[in-house]
């Protein structure tokens, strides 16, 4: 009987924790495209060059700075050469972006 509960806790561990590291959007392909069409020839591939020689290196950013400036700059509160690209966004393509763009490491 003991076993069995040991295996039981165990079980229970590995699940827990498996769920633990799942990413809150597990499925990144449209925040894929929306990358590769709208920020790659400007940001990198891998999200690993300044934008003009001017931007930080997204894929070193946070989610919530990332989600920000995306919002501030298709708001107009920032004025740069990729507002156009950003000001098509959505809301729903901002979260996807934001979430997406740190896993470019």
């Amino acid at each position: 009987m003991k076993r069995f509960y040991l295996i039981i806790s165990t079980l229970f561990g590995i699940a827990f924790f498996a769920q633990a590291e799942v990413p809150t959007n597990t499925d990144f392909s449209k925040a894929e495209k929306i990358y590769k069409r709208s920020c790659a020839t400007c940001h990198g591939k891998r999200g690993e060059k300044p934008a003009m020689g001017e931007s930080k290196i997204i894929n070193q950013l946070k989610t919530e700075t990332i989600s920000t400036a995306l919002l501030e700059r298709k708001n107009g509160k920032i004025i740069g050469a990729g507002n156009p690209a950003k000001q098509r966004l959505s809301e729903e393509e901002i979260k996807a972006l934001s979430e997406f763009i740190p896993t470019l490491k």
